[in-house]
């Protein structure tokens, strides 16, 4: 089963990117969010994986 984060060490593997910049992304992502939903709870240092699948690859991987 996946996870449903996507955490810095999955965003820096993906993209070829170091950890700091990994975590810049995510407060990107996760600012992005919530401008869109206010109502929606987020975790520092994680994006909802959906959310992440969506707006990096344009739609969801699949498994």
């Amino acid at each position: 089963m996946r996870k449903m984060y996507v955490d810095a060490d999955e965003v820096s593997k993906d993209w070829g990117v170091s950890k700091p910049k990994a975590y810049k992304m995510i407060k990107e992502l996760n600012e992005r969010m919530i401008k869109d939903n206010p109502n929606l709870i987020v975790i520092a240092g994680k994006v909802n994986r959906k959310f992440y699948e969506e707006n990096c690859y344009g739609q969801t991987k699949e498994v």
